[in-house]
């Protein structure tokens, strides 16, 4: 019996960041037409899939990539990219860089650049640098623009105030 020697496994390596095309919102036809900007890592994509239901008080979901929701949340939610599924509800704020919704969301939405699609219905005020409403989407909140300054991802800084001693 004859026993060879395997070679030793090539350890794993993340594939090289590729040119991409950014078409988050766009239609096919816009896809064509978009511009190759940037270099950035493919973004992951998490699910919240239609039979999951996610409750509770102070609960906040992150996400680092992109986070497509087709189930019930009642959270607050944070992410880079954030879809927002013709079956979802989401009770709850939700900061990111962009945000597409077909669903329903009832509370504040932040972020760059935002989206309601013809079947979204949104109960809350939105924040913006961008704002595109379809035809047939239901928006029931004020508008905000936010300057180029501003980004929908920092934390806003607490206010403080001096507050002098009074004596008796």
């Amino acid at each position: 019996m004859v026993f060879n020697r395997k070679s030793d496994p090539k350890p794993f390596e993340l594939p090289a960041a590729t040119p991409r095309v950014s078409t988050f919102g766009a239609t096919h036809a816009d896809a064509a037409s978009v511009p190759v900007t940037s270099v950035e890592p493919p973004l992951v994509e998490s699910v919240i899939g239609s039979d999951l239901s996610i409750e509770g008080q102070s609960i906040t979901i992150r996400c680092k990539g992109l986070l497509r929701v087709n189930g019930d949340i009642q959270a607050d939610l944070h992410g880079r990219k954030l879809i927002v599924g013709d079956e979802a509800t989401i009770t709850g704020a939700i900061t990111a860089e962009a945000v597409d919704v077909y669903g329903k969301v009832q509370g504040s939405i932040e972020a760059t650049s935002v989206l309601l699609r013809a079947t979204a219905d949104v109960e809350g005020d939105i924040s913006s640098q961008t704002l595109s409403i379809e035809p047939g989407a239901s928006f029931d909140g004020r508008a905000r623009k936010l300057s180029g300054q501003q980004s929908a991802e920092k934390p806003r800084e607490p206010l403080t105030m001096p507050v002098q001693a009074v004596q008796a």
